[in-house]
Order: C-alpha cells, then structure tokens, then sequence
C-alpha cells in the first residue's frame, strides 16, 4: 500500500526493482539534492525574486566547459530513464502497473465534496469531460516560464533533443486564437497534454492565462485569484491521474535579456525570434516579476513544486532542467517489464 509522501519528489513507495537515478555515480553534476536545490519553498516568503540570483551556479563547481560535457554524459541517463518510462507503459505486467499508478494518486490530498463543488463553479463542463477521458499511467509534464530570451527554447532543445522524439510532447503557448478565446481557457491546455508514459515539455503555459491577465489588469483581483484557484485544482487533477509535474521559472536579469534580445536583431537568422512586444513587456519587467512571485508562492504545491533556476548562463540552466528530470524519472522506481514469452525458444528459433 502507497503512503502519503510528504517530500514532492521522494521515490515512490512501490516495490519495484527501480533504477538508483541522480544519487549514485562519480557523475553527479551537483553537490546538493537536485529534487529541492532550487525550489521556491526555500527563497522564504513573500518571494521577492529581485533578490534571487540570476547567475549564481548553485551546487555546481566548475566552468562552462564541465558543464556542457556533463549535460552530454547525463543525455545518456535521461534517454534510458525515458524508455523506461514508455517500457513500463507499454509493458509492465498490471500489477505494476496499477502499484505506481495508486503511488502516484496518493501525492495528492483526495478529491473532496468541497473540491467537487468548487470545480463545478470553476471549471465548464467541456473541462470536466477533458479530464474524465485523461487515462491514468506514470507521464511528465515540464512547465518552463520565464520572460523573453529566457532560454526556454534552448531548454526543449538541449534537454528534450536528448529523448527519443516519440516520447516527447512538445507544445508552445502563445496568444490564444479567436475560437480558443470562446473556450474555456484550460480546454488548449489539455488538448496538448502528454499521453503516459510519454515526456511533455511545456514552452510557457497555462501560467500565462494568469500571468499576462495580471500584468494587464484586464482581470480583477478576484477573478485572477480564482484563475490561481483553478490552476491548483486542475494540477491536483492531474497529479490523481499519474503526472509528475516538474514547474520551472528560468530566472533572466535585465541585463542579460537585453543583450540576448540585442543579439536577435543584430543576426539575420535570429530577426524572426523577435517581436515588437517583447520591447513593451520589457518595459513592465518589475510587475512581472512581482506578479511572477505571487504566482510562484501562490501555485507551489509538494504534488507540482516550482523551481526557480538561474539563466543568464544557458549551460547552467540546461544542466539543471536536464537533473530535474532525471530525478523525477529516477524516482518512480520502475523496472524493465519482464518478457512474457521463452526467451531461449525464441532464440533457438530466431537462429534456426
């Protein structure tokens, strides 16, 4: 029987032969705990992001150079640990299967009469009916936010390119089209979410329809704090069906975004990356970071922890995505499925 696990990213209490994950080996890229070294339940409270480093390589030793070849090595754990994952989908005898699957639901507080009411108020019956048909089954969810030049991009890139791109879900959210406006704001955001055993990497998300409404005023106080209201309810909804959500906030000084934004108008083939908004957003850089740090406190969770991860040096931050999912994967404690046929029978008859 599953316990309630009071640490987010505790391995999971299933007896299965699992793989030992980022503990173990000479390789380990960082000194301390990867699953908590950037969590914004330890930047105290209220979170006051002008104050959190942008460059500090925390629990790293080394250079760009150690960097970027551990990132390489650590490709190879990642890509295995996500064939696992797609293996035991896909394989695992049932009762596996069904172990992890109640592992998993058992992060989350259980769905009450008051929850179900509250859901009701928040969520339209087209969401309802979203989540219903969502299968259960072990599957992450990557939520990168920042602001422009961030480096979410090159995140889905470095990180999510080391993974077999069967496995990997990719979907980038920007301003919602006019049919999406008509909906039901959650009804994109479902749509794109990953199948179990599959990798989904968020660039930017349903964080935005709490974000930019913020920053905007086009909502009031009271309907942005029902709009973070509903975002823990819908995590929580996906956490019971087998999501490890992985949120990360790449935190850019204005510096360093304003040369990187430079950089884009200056080079041809990077002119297509820019966008005259990105000038106007950087011009309320301090509400969104106010707004930022509200949305961060407000919507971290032990089922769905934020992380704030220094980015003004790309290699860093890469590396430390990179760790965080290869924590995360670690710790569902899966194994190989056994084969289900004579395995020396169909040697012998491969042969003949």
């Amino acid at each position: 029987m599953a316990t309630r696990a009071t640490d987010p990213l505790a391995p999971l209490d299933v007896n299965l032969s699992g793989f030992t994950g980022p503990d173990a080996g000479a390789d380990q890229p960082f000194s301390k705990n990867p699953r908590k070294l950037w969590q914004v339940s330890r930047l105290g409270s209220p979170l006051d992001l002008e104050q959190v480093s942008t460059a500090r390589r925390s629990g790293f030793t080394g250079g760009k150079q150690r960097g970027s070849k551990l990132l390489a090595a650590r490709a190879g754990m990642l890509s295995e640990l996500q064939e696992l994952l797609w293996a035991h989908v896909a394989g695992a005898p049932i009762a596996d299967q069904r172990a992890v699957n109640a592992a998993l639901a058992a992060r989350v507080p259980r769905r009450s009469p008051a929850e179900a009411q509250r859901r009701s108020e928040l969520f339209s019956p087209e969401v309802e009916e979203q989540l219903k048909q969502l299968p259960r089954g072990p599957r992450i969810l990557l939520v990168l936010q920042g602001m422009d030049a961030s480096g979410k991009g090159g995140v889905v890139k470095s990180v999510g390119g080391a993974m077999n791109p069967l496995g990997v879900d990719v979907a980038a959210f920007g301003r919602p089209t006019a049919a999406q406006r008509r909906q039901h704001y959650l009804e994109r955001v479902i749509a794109q979410l990953p199948e179990p055993g599959h990798v989904g990497v968020f660039d930017r998300s349903h964080y935005e329809d709490v974000l930019v409404p913020a920053v905007s005023g086009s909502h009031s106080e009271d309907q942005v704090a029902e709009r973070v209201e509903t975002l823990l309810l819908f995590e929580q909804e996906l956490a019971r069906r087998g999501f490890v959500i992985i949120k990360v906030m790449l935190h850019l000084s204005p510096q360093e975004q304003l040369a990187r934004l430079l950089s884009r108008l200056d080079s041809e083939h990077k002119q297509w990356k820019y966008d005259p908004s990105d000038a106007d957003a950087r011009a309320q850089a301090d509400t969104y970071l106010r707004v930022y740090a509200a949305l961060l406190e407000a919507t971290d969770a032990a089922y769905a922890p934020w992380h704030v991860i220094p980015a003004d040096r790309k290699w860093y931050a890469r590396l430390a995505v990179q760790e965080l999912l290869i924590a995360a994967l670690a710790d569902l404690n899966l194994r190989w499925p056994p084969a289900d046929y004579d395995i020396e029978a169909e040697r012998r008859r491969l042969l003949e």
